[in-house]
């Protein structure tokens, strides 16, 4: 822990929260968040929120950068022949905390499903969480392969294989402690070069202990 005297340190590190404005109670705190620095002293990795009452979770940095998720197995999805996993940084976290999110997809030889961007007639792949016990969402798919497809006369976003997403999700402030589900759906369309399967909608859940915030130390 640092005991940083008018933020000098903060500043320096140009993380001073300018969101929030001087008189108020926590002028001079940072943004939240983590910096992931090598044996070398390289950053690697950086990640910040713009609300002090928001964190990221340290687990997200380990999910995203080394593969390391939740103690608890991930949600294995099987829809047509496509396998899903999902997995979470974490399946403990307090209310407005952001955890990270795992989605690798299994795809089968001579099949492929879709990327962006994307015509309106094919469904991209895609995942998002129900605003109940989730405020703020975002993912990154990787950018996906274009792919010509001489009998439709089109060049389409494509993966195939295997391929992993990283996505974030931020815990909703003011849930209780207790046990949850956080719901979700994921979405593609199933392709090759013949033929489109219908598109797929799979709704899921991932159980989730929401424990209660710490009192500071007075």
């Amino acid at each position: 822990m640092l005991s940083d005297k008018g933020s000098v340190v903060i500043r320096k590190y140009g993380i001073l929260n300018a969101n929030i404005p001087e008189g108020h109670p926590f002028y001079g705190i940072p943004f939240p968040g983590d910096f992931l620095i090598d044996a070398n002293g390289t950053v690697r990795d950086k990640h910040f929120l713009p609300n002090y009452e928001n964190r990221p979770a340290a687990s997200e940095v380990l999910l995203k950068n080394f593969g390391v998720a939740a103690d608890a197995p991930g949600i294995a999805i099987n829809a047509d022949d496509i396998r899903a996993t999902i997995s979470l940084s974490s399946n403990r976290a307090v209310p407005g905390r952001e955890l990270g999110v795992s989605a690798e997809f299994e795809i089968p030889s001579g099949w492929h499903i879709y990327g962006q961007p994307l015509p309106d007639n094919y469904v991209a792949t895609a995942l998002e969480f129900e605003p109940e016990t989730v405020s703020a969402q975002s993912f990154d798919f990787p950018k996906a392969t274009p792919v010509e497809f001489k009998s439709l006369g089109e060049t389409l976003p494509v993966y195939s294989g295997t391929m992993r997403a990283f996505g974030r999700i931020l815990i909703k402030s003011g849930l209780k402690p207790g046990e949850y589900k956080l719901k979700a759906t994921l979405r593609f369309q199933e392709c090759s070069d013949q033929i489109c399967k219908l598109p797929q909608k799979v709704a899921f859940e991932i159980p989730i202990t929401i424990d209660a915030m710490v009192a500071g130390a007075k």
